[in-house]
């Protein structure tokens, strides 16, 4: 029986969806259907084939409401990875240090199963030749997490459970980069039971308040 596809274009065929049929969108959920449709694109294509006028088809607008927000597709990628991930501040913290950074690690190695894994994994060679790129990054999406990271640290030497010195950058910084390398080097995160040990045998001796 003939499918009317030549062989060769079957999957072609099945991935092309005319989106310009759809209803234009305003408002938040325009907003929402940029965000889906910028993290589609880039997981399809790539972001060297990422282009406004495809964001645009699939979001079901026209380029204008792109260009009124981002002077260029490097911007418009990183505010969608920054929305598509949730609010660091909405996260709920038990109120020690041991619970707080498990919570907190936990949360971050299931983000990079969404819109942190696949910028890291798709962006890591673009913020590697552009400066410009890892800036945002760092800003727009890494920033409020890490910003996030200092502020359980400050709380817990307030109590008295961590050192002044444990807000030093690479006590900062070691359990994020431990997660990001083993991420980067598997495509898995890392499991509740390895972060736990990660906190029990590296980040708390780190950050302890000492006699």
């Amino acid at each position: 029986m003939s499918t009317g596809v030549r062989a060769g274009h079957v999957e072609t065929a099945l991935l092309v969806t005319d989106y310009r049929q759809r209803p234009r969108k305003r408002g938040i959920t325009l907003e929402r259907a940029i965000t889906e449709a910028v993290l589609a694109e880039l997981g399809e294509r790539g972001y060297g084939a990422l282009t406004f006028e495809g964001v645009a088809t699939r979001a079901g607008t026209g380029k204008s409401a792109l260009y009124r927000r981002w002077p260029d597709k490097m911007s418009m990628v990183a505010d969608a990875l920054s929305a598509a991930l949730p609010d660091p501040q909405s996260l709920t913290l038990p109120g020690g240090l041991r619970a707080d950074l498990i919570v907190y690690l936990e949360t971050v190695a299931q983000g990079m199963l969404g819109p942190l894994g696949l910028g890291m994994r798709v962006l890591s060679a673009e913020m590697n030749r552009h400066h410009e790129f890892a800036e945002m990054w760092e800003h727009r999406v890494i920033g409020p997490w890490q910003a996030l990271l200092a502020e359980l640290i400050t709380d817990a030497i307030a109590r008295g459970e961590a050192r002044t010195g444990a807000l030093a950058p690479e006590c900062v910084l070691t359990g994020p980069s431990v997660l990001c390398q083993r991420f980067t080097l598997t495509g898995v995160p890392m499991s509740r039971a390895e972060i736990e040990s990660l906190v029990d045998n590296a980040l708390v001796p780190m950050m302890a308040a000492r006699d």
